[in-house]
């Protein structure tokens, strides 16, 4: 638990920086579940936040009380593990979905306050390619960049790779996958960690993925032949030993076989 849990939660949280990253991330996330509006709860203290009045004095109230009993069972401390997770990820969506609504509201007031506006002149009609020309559209909103945080994911995998520390690499992309589903780059790493560990299968779906993301991409193409390859060996491998235990067979029962 430490190893896996603790420390890594640790050494992330304790620096500035990393910890201002992952704030940042976690923001990206609690977006974009809010926006697809299809996260389905499991917990019942999850359900009840979602909707809760006073959102962050139950939060409070149920972390407390799931962290009161968490090792008291090793045996538990997954499950528990679990139930807080889905406990943060719907406080998040809560948090998003209260950000967004004062200024839904004050838009609204506007509207309302501006709803008779006393009869001002207007203009004379301009010139059809004046009228497409001359509103100037409001510029979107910059958006977090996602991409920057899941290289980041990346960089950190490649770097546990080159260490041989396979598990955490894979949580690294894991994380990032979690960010940006559709990264043909954490799949394709994935598949090459699972290729180092000799999980054909795994490194296989793997690339796959990747190729249905990026068609393109050099290394799941250069993955899927190397399993290509293998696939091939074993077959031959295994072909010859069938003929080697059919021929042993042969000549048991041509000289030691019972009269």
């Amino acid at each position: 638990m430490l190893s896996k849990l603790v420390n890594p939660a640790y050494e992330t949280l304790s620096q500035d920086k990393e910890r201002e990253e992952y704030r940042l991330l976690v923001r990206l996330v609690s977006q974009r579940v809010t926006m697809e509006q299809n996260q389905q709860m499991h917990t019942v203290k999850a359900k009840e936040l979602l909707k809760a009045n006073d959102v962050g004095v139950l939060y409070k109230e149920m972390v407390a009380e799931l962290a009161e009993g968490q090792y008291q069972t090793l045996d538990h401390v997954q499950a528990v593990v679990e139930q807080l997770s889905e406990l943060n990820l719907a406080y998040l969506i809560r948090q998003e979905s209260m950000a967004s609504a004062p200024q839904q509201k004050f838009a609204t007031s506007q509207t309302v306050q501006t709803s008779a506006p006393e009869p001002v002149p207007q203009p004379p009609p301009s010139s059809p390619k004046t009228a497409v020309t001359s509103p100037q559209a409001a510029p979107a909103p910059s958006k977090p960049p996602v991409d920057s945080f899941v290289s980041q994911y990346v960089r950190r995998a490649e770097e546990l790779m080159a260490k041989n520390r396979f598990q955490q690499a894979i949580q690294e992309l894991r994380d990032g996958l979690k960010l940006d589903p559709k990264n043909s780059q954490c799949q394709s790493l994935l598949g090459s960690i699972y290729l180092k560990q000799k999980q054909t299968k795994m490194a296989k779906i793997h690339f796959r993925q990747a190729l249905k993301l990026e068609p393109g991409d050099i290394d799941a193409l250069k993955g899927m032949e190397k399993i290509a390859k293998l696939e091939k060996a074993a077959q031959g491998t295994s072909s010859q030993s069938a003929q080697q235990a059919s021929g042993r067979k042969g000549l048991f029962g041509l000289f030691g076989g019972k009269k």
